[in-house]
């Protein structure tokens, strides 16, 4: 086999594989908005303020 073709294999491994991963986290993101009955969780509290904004103990004054 020539260069050429080794790259176009590896390549196309490459690519099968990202889209393998892809169809299977959009599997998994189907699953787990089906386990919460197809509600969305808010997670903006999480990502601006850490785990602790998940407590409460942040956004209820607790110094």
């Amino acid at each position: 086999m020539t260069k050429e073709t080794m790259a176009i294999l590896v390549f196309g491994a490459i690519i099968a594989l990202a889209i393998i991963m892809f169809a299977l986290e959009r599997r998994g993101i189907a699953a787990r908005k089906a386990a919460r009955r197809g509600r969305e969780v808010d997670v903006s509290g999480l990502i601006a303020f850490g785990s602790a904004a998940g407590e409460g103990t942040k956004t209820h004054g607790t110094d």
